[in-house]
């Protein structure tokens, strides 16, 4: 298996900060104090951080992918007057600084309104400036282990079994002659079925533009796409680090691919066919795909999750 931190400074397996982000937000918020004339109030602890934090590289940038939902709990008072609540804030994501913020309190009394308007107008403020700094941090925390240096670069790369003749025909573009599907008579990998659902929220022609368009497909993979929907049509998507080749299409219905992982074995090709079913106000999509080395399964399916299914609906809704 390829290096995970990236042969080439290219990265396809993103690095799980999760764990990381809760301890950060714990030690950012918890604290954080708003103060007024006559009303006080504070995070008192972070309740729960769920969700997805990522780091991965793209064309040698260093890029930040979350997504997660953050419930805090809050301390107001005015004078003899104490009040208890809770914030949360239903997505801090990479590509938003417009954070909601969900107020309650544990009164419903009177004199408790001014303290959680306090709450709502002046601490989700602080909050806000705190998460502000989420992805820089992010980044300088963990952003060291994404990379690899030019020679060691080099040493992973010659590690992984490639053609240079393919490697050339790869670059210019050339079809060359160990294109196809699962062409693995010299190979002693085993390989596993890759299946999966999904619902998107759009009719079934759009969805198969979304997936077959170029100027769509460059969207959700943020990166040119060389891509063309005609059937015996190659296509590179994440910078060439994905690449197959359209073998049957059917408009609104299917899709059936070659495609592979530039660190998969070399002249390996999984064959992917993706079924699109039109609901009632809602598409299925199935994918079904096989050939695919046995110790990527795990990775393929989340990759799968995270830059096709998941970056189509947030580009698109």
């Amino acid at each position: 298996m390829a290096d995970w931190r990236n042969v080439g400074n290219w990265h396809w397996k993103e690095k799980n900060c999760l764990a990381w982000a809760k301890t950060y937000l714990e030690s950012q918020l918890t604290g954080l104090e708003a103060k007024g004339s006559d009303i006080s109030a504070k995070v008192t602890s972070v309740e729960s951080v769920t969700g997805d934090v990522d780091l991965n590289i793209r064309k040698g940038r260093l890029l930040a992918i979350y997504d997660v939902e953050l419930k805090l709990e809050w301390e107001a008072t005015k004078g003899d007057e104490k009040v208890t609540g809770k914030i949360t804030v239903p997505e801090v994501a990479h590509d938003t600084d417009a954070y909601v913020y969900e107020v309650t309190a544990t009164s419903t009394s009177t004199a408790a309104l001014p303290l959680k308007d306090f709450v709502r107008a002046q601490l989700t403020q602080i909050i806000g400036q705190k998460l502000g700094n989420f992805t820089e941090d992010l980044k300088k925390e963990n952003g060291s282990e994404m990379y690899i240096a030019g020679d060691s670069a080099k040493s992973s790369e010659t590690s992984t079994p490639v053609s240079g003749q393919v490697a050339k025909d790869f670059k210019e573009g050339k079809s060359g002659g160990t294109t196809g599907v699962a062409k693995t008579q010299s190979a002693t990998f085993g390989t596993v079925v890759v299946k999966q659902t999904s619902e998107f929220m759009c009719s079934a022609s759009d969805l198969y533009a979304t997936l077959t368009d170029p100027q769509r497909v460059a969207v959700w993979t943020r990166a040119q796409a060389d891509i063309k929907p005609e059937v015996n049509t190659k296509f590179r998507l994440f910078g060439g680090h994905i690449e197959g080749e359209f073998t049957a299409l059917v408009p609104g219905k299917r899709i059936e691919q070659t495609w592979r992982v530039a660190t998969w074995p070399a002249g390996h090709f999984s064959k992917a066919t993706i079924e699109l079913e039109q609901l009632s106000n809602s598409t299925r999509l199935s994918l079904k795909q096989t050939g695919v080395p046995l110790n990527e399964e795990d990775a393929t399916k989340a990759n799968w999750e995270r830059y096709y299914w998941n970056s189509i609906k947030g580009s698109f809704g």
